[in-house]
């Protein structure tokens, strides 16, 4: 059961660097949430840096036990994340919630949430997943397309509260994604994507294209039609534009 315990840090440089040295030594306990009100160095896709207040919003990881699990389904764990988190904001308020591929959160074409999962396969073989979602903040230096709970709403929130409500959407995805439920969970994630079967602009080696997203495959690959030809691409070969 993910975050059936959580163990709280004042400051550390980041969760999921915490618990890949904890699965190194052994020390992890499966289910447990390293939540830290502060992160020295935070991170994000694209080895970008997640930029958090201290205890304005939620920073925090645990780890998914991958021994036996089919290394094709690997994405899978981000369709469930992404979905966790799109079904625990959306009651919060009345706009447009959509995930931008691969792990991505937006609102009103905003970021409010991120998603860093990290692949260890060697010692006690698991997916480290980080997440970032934006509660209480209001300033973010330099960053225009980005959002939270409170600019979204005008209220303060509790951060607990609103971790106690995802931890119960992340286990109810695990669950439904132990149960082999890949092809409905595919499904509902691919329904959330942000321009789906829409033209949008796309950077692909410094050069800005149009395509309409189509899909994903099985592995997680981002599908785009341009010119009426479909086309698989890995996370980091294509960035959307919005």
């Amino acid at each position: 059961m993910i975050g059936k315990s959580i163990t709280e840090l004042d400051s550390v440089d980041s969760t999921n660097n915490y618990i890949a040295k904890a699965l190194d030594s052994g020390e992890y306990r499966w289910g447990t949430a390293i939540l830290a009100h502060f992160q020295t160095n935070g991170r994000g896709q694209r080895a970008a840096t997640w930029q958090s207040d201290n205890r304005q919003n939620l920073t925090f990881s645990f780890a998914l036990p991958l021994k036996g699990f089919d290394s094709r389904a690997y994405f899978s764990i981000s369709r469930a994340i992404s979905l966790a988190i799109l079904h625990t904001i959306r009651p919060y308020f009345n706009h447009e919630a959509l995930i931008k591929w691969p792990n991505d959160i937006l609102v009103d074409q905003k970021k409010i949430a991120g998603i860093l999962i990290e692949n260890k396969l060697t010692k006690n073989p698991a997916a480290i997943c980080g997440i970032g979602l934006n509660i209480n903040q209001t300033v973010f230096a330099d960053l225009a397309q980005v959002t939270s709970l409170k600019l979204l709403t005008g209220a303060s929130f509790d951060n607990r509260r609103v971790l106690d409500d995802l931890l119960i959407s992340l286990n109810r995805e695990w669950g439904m994604l132990n149960s082999g439920d890949f092809r409905n969970q595919k499904a509902r994630y691919e329904a959330e994507l942000f321009g789906l079967n829409r033209t949008i602009h796309f950077l692909e080696n410094d050069h800005a294209w149009k395509g309409q997203i189509t899909g994903t495959t099985e592995d997680g690959r981002l599908l785009i039609k341009r010119e009426g030809v479909e086309k698989p691409f890995l996370p980091k070969s294509v960035k959307i534009l919005y």
